[in-house]
């Protein structure tokens, strides 16, 4: 039992390692979501927005 102890370290931190390399450190270079916040402003003409877009930015419907 004493010798499979060091096997079974070894098997466990090197599936920990593939584990952890497979995380992506960086966002795909395709990917070009943006994640605004979901706050909300009432516009002059009475509407409530969320903010969208790149910049995500409040939109009211007179300026579009």
């Amino acid at each position: 039992m004493k010798n499979l102890r060091p096997i079974v370290a070894i098997v466990l931190s090197t599936a920990l390692f593939a584990c952890v390399k497979s995380i992506p450190t960086q966002p795909v270079a395709d990917d070009k979501q943006v994640m605004c916040t979901q706050d909300v402003t009432q516009c002059p003409d009475g509407s409530w927005v969320g903010r969208t877009g790149n910049t995500c930015a409040f939109v009211c419907p007179a300026q579009k």
